[in-house]
């Protein structure tokens, strides 16, 4: 018996769109293709699978049975596509690997530098992205690791080593208005807009719950970047924006920006490594997280 996984593909999607049309449209081919492709299936599977009508299609008890086979046929076709991923990446001495942008004095960045003056053969793929897209590219198999920060509450799917723990820190220009009072509280800081980044960040919902928290409004975001870049940085520097960065971040830009003391904004992240849950580690992957790990400060007693 010969089984097309393209067939199969076709049966689950007419099952879940309910038609042949609208299946033919989801996956991107032609009604008569999508219709060859379930005769093909039948035929090879010798059983009526599912029954026509105007109203669209109807699973037979055969095809039932059919479908949820189908469906375990899928994920396991997905976990041998992460795994042979996996396996040319270690093969080839390949290391694909993602960061949130961090500092250039990051241990991050001195890992991966270190990494690189070790194993002068290593070909290393440096994917720069957001937290929640890393972790979601971590967990397809796409990348072997991602060094990314996490706050407080926020949920992740990928396991999780802790690095380091960084304090963020409220910032205006130099002679910003609120530069000018002897004290900052929370509402003073309502008629201001900030630079955060999208509604779905992290950060911004850390922001939001503190101001929620102290009965002050919801933050305005005029300006909504990927991260904090030198780009985002100089426009910090020329408006009377405000924002939220990484200390590491603040210590290359005092003196053209100023932080800002409101007790409420004490906000912690730590930078954690993601790796994918029940993964097998390369030679490459171990070396760059005991490379992390060393640069990981010591506990407080």
């Amino acid at each position: 018996m010969d089984l097309s996984r393209a067939d199969i593909a076709a049966f689950i999607e007419v099952v879940r769109s309910g038609g042949v049309s609208r299946a033919a449209l989801n996956i991107g081919v032609t009604q008569p293709s999508v219709s060859k492709a379930l005769r093909r299936l039948e035929e090879s599977v010798g059983v009526s699978l599912l029954e026509r009508g105007v109203h669209g299609v109807r699973l037979t008890s055969e095809g039932q049975l059919f479908l949820e086979a189908a469906k375990r046929f899928e994920v396991q076709h997905l976990e041998l596509v992460r795994l042979s991923s996996e396996l040319r990446a270690r093969h080839s001495g390949l290391l694909r690997l993602g960061i949130t942008s961090p500092s250039s004095d990051s241990i991050a960045v001195h890992a991966i530098s270190d990494l690189v003056r070790r194993r002068p053969g290593v070909r290393l793929q440096l994917h720069i992205g957001k937290s929640d897209e890393l972790n979601a590219k971590v967990e397809d198999g796409e990348l072997d690791l991602a060094v990314v920060p996490a706050y407080h509450g926020q949920s992740m799917s990928c396991s999780q080593i802790a690095l380091s723990q960084e304090e963020m820190r409220l910032v205006v220009r130099a002679g910003h208005p609120l530069a000018q009072l002897p004290s900052v509280g929370l509402h003073d800081l309502t008629p201001f807009a900030w630079v955060m980044p999208s509604q779905q960040s992290a950060a911004l919902h850390a922001l939001q719950r503190v101001l929620q928290q102290n009965g002050a409004p919801a933050p305005h975001v005029a300006l909504e970047p990927d991260y904090v870049s030198e780009a985002v940085m100089g426009i910090i520097t020329r408006t009377d924006l405000l924002s939220m960065i990484p200390s590491s971040v603040l210590r290359g830009w005092l003196g053209r920006v100023m932080p800002l003391s409101v007790p409420e904004l004490q906000i912690q992240r730590t930078q954690v490594l993601l790796s994918r849950p029940q993964a097998s580690w390369s030679a490459l992957m171990i070396d760059l997280r005991d490379l992390l790990l060393s640069y990981r400060p010591p506990q407080r007693e």
